[in-house]
């Protein structure tokens, strides 16, 4: 009896809570073409853990035409514990697979993989770009970052196959795992691609410059890491293109950008850039080379553009610091539309940044101005504040300092920005490290934080007039 009992207060339960759901849950009553689209907007997991609400919804996730195989949580631990990665990528490519198996969309928004994956789940990773094309996906991603945020050894680099786009490089082709039903004819369907974002994959520029002249509608492309890009050209103001990246490709000899319309660029191959008619390009964000005077590089490689941009983002090498004292006094060509400035800079003790402040004296239209500086051994100095040649900033309303650790850096600029920005509305101080990092931060790195807080609260606020907002994160 007892048995029994519980049998029947379970599916009581079960009953009551069915009927509940029949009289409140007017959401399931919408027709099927709009809960497929409200589930779009979730990832692959949350989407499919709405399978157990009803039957009505067992099947709807696998309709959905946004494939986002996010997987964060394994990430953070992977990037914590490097002798998990063995282990998470074989259920990460367990769960890619098996989910890929049961979709039945026919045409796909979005294909996204993020997962620590290289050369060793090439076979995998070439099915489900098959899978992908064939149904004519329209953003296209493969974020595949050792531990999600470091760029891999270029030998252990999961390789784009060229194959899929029927070019010279094809081969017999590698036997897949697993077979989704592809369309024979996937070369024919890459058209529809408007965002291509490939991270720690080998990439020729055969097969970017066949993206660029084939995709009508290529909007976005990203490429992190690849050790097998030499040469691009993008060009052509018949490209559709708008917004380029190209980081961390150690081996490019040249990059060629002529006649196009593109709006944006960011580069750390800025010693190979070749710019010339691009009208449209008003936001660059590049690396600075080692010891080389940045201002001249800037000058040389950016020059036709400079009197355009409206927003200027430098990564400076720490060895860049030696020469900072010669910048003050440079004549920089003026950036006449330059809007927001962000410099980033990896310091060294507490070697004075105002140099840096050329160049926004530069930029009469200055609204906006960011630094991010990383320390190696963050450290409070007790050294005299200097003083920066004084120009009138008419229009520099925000001012943002990230990585406030040696307080004396950064007070000399908030002098300066007090003395000169007549229409400085806010000031904000974050001491968090800017480089992103998945791994949990130590204790004693969150008490040196603190530390950076209480700092700059004690040297600012007394500084910093009622009228302008001092924001300390």
């Amino acid at each position: 009896m007892g048995k029994r009992l519980r049998l029947y207060n379970y599916f009581a339960l079960k009953k009551c809570q069915k009927r509940v759901c029949t009289a409140e849950d007017r959401i399931s009553q919408l027709p099927e073409e709009i809960l497929v689209y409200i589930l779009s907007f979730l990832t692959v997991k949350e989407a499919a853990d709405t399978s157990v609400l009803s039957r009505r919804w067992l099947r709807l996730w696998t309709c959905i035409p946004r494939l986002d195989f996010d997987a964060t949580k394994p990430l953070d631990e992977v990037a914590s514990q490097f002798k998990l990665r063995k282990r998470h990528m074989k259920k990460y490519l367990r769960w890619v697979n098996r989910t890929l198996q049961m979709c039945k969309g026919q045409r796909l928004d979005q294909f996204r993989v993020n997962f620590d994956l290289n050369k060793f789940a090439q076979r995998e990773i070439d099915s489900w770009l098959e899978f992908a094309l064939s149904r004519e996906v329209q953003r296209l991603e493969l974020d595949l970052l050792k531990g999600g945020e470091d760029i891999r050894d270029f030998d252990y680099c999961y390789t784009f196959p060229e194959r899929l786009l029927g070019l010279n490089g094809f081969s017999s082709g590698l036997p897949h795992s697993i077979n989704f039903q592809t369309s024979p004819l996937v070369s024919q369907n890459f058209k529809s691609v408007k965002m291509l974002l490939l991270k720690s994959v080998n990439v020729t520029g055969e097969v970017l410059e066949f993206f660029l002249h084939n995709c009508p509608f290529l909007e976005k492309m990203v490429v992190h890491g690849s050790g097998t890009l030499v040469n691009l050209e993008v060009v052509g103001p018949s490209l559709k293109l708008r917004h380029l990246e190209i980081w961390y490709c150690l081996n490019v000899e040249s990059l060629k950008i002529c006649d196009t319309n593109l709006k944006t660029l960011g580069t750390s191959s800025g010693k190979k850039l070749l710019l010339k008619n691009v009208p449209m390009l008003v936001e660059v964000d590049i690396l600075g080379w080692p010891y080389t005077h940045i201002l001249d590089d800037i000058s040389s490689h950016l020059s036709c553009v400079l009197s355009q941009l409206e927003v200027l983002t430098l990564h400076a090498s720490h060895s860049l610091l030696f020469l900072q004292e010669n910048l003050e006094h440079y004549n920089l060509p003026e950036l006449s539309k330059l809007k927001k400035f962000v410099l980033t800079i990896f310091g060294r003790k507490d070697q004075s940044l105002l140099g840096y402040t050329s160049i926004i004296r530069a930029a009469p239209q200055l609204k906006e101005f960011e630094l991010q500086l990383t320390l190696s051994c963050p450290f409070q100095s007790n050294r005299e504040c200097n003083k920066a040649i004084k120009c009138p900033l008419h229009h520099l309303k925000v001012v943002k300092l990230c990585g406030y650790y040696s307080g004396v850096v950064h007070l000399e600029l908030v002098r300066y920005f007090l003395e000169n920005a007549v229409g400085l509305k806010r000031i904000i101080i974050d001491p968090r490290n800017p480089i992103f990092s998945r791994v949990p931060l130590e204790l004693e790195v969150i008490g040196k934080q603190q530390t950076a807080r209480n700092l700059a609260k004690l040297q600012l606020e007394g500084e910093v007039p009622p009228d302008i907002e001092l924001v300390i994160l």
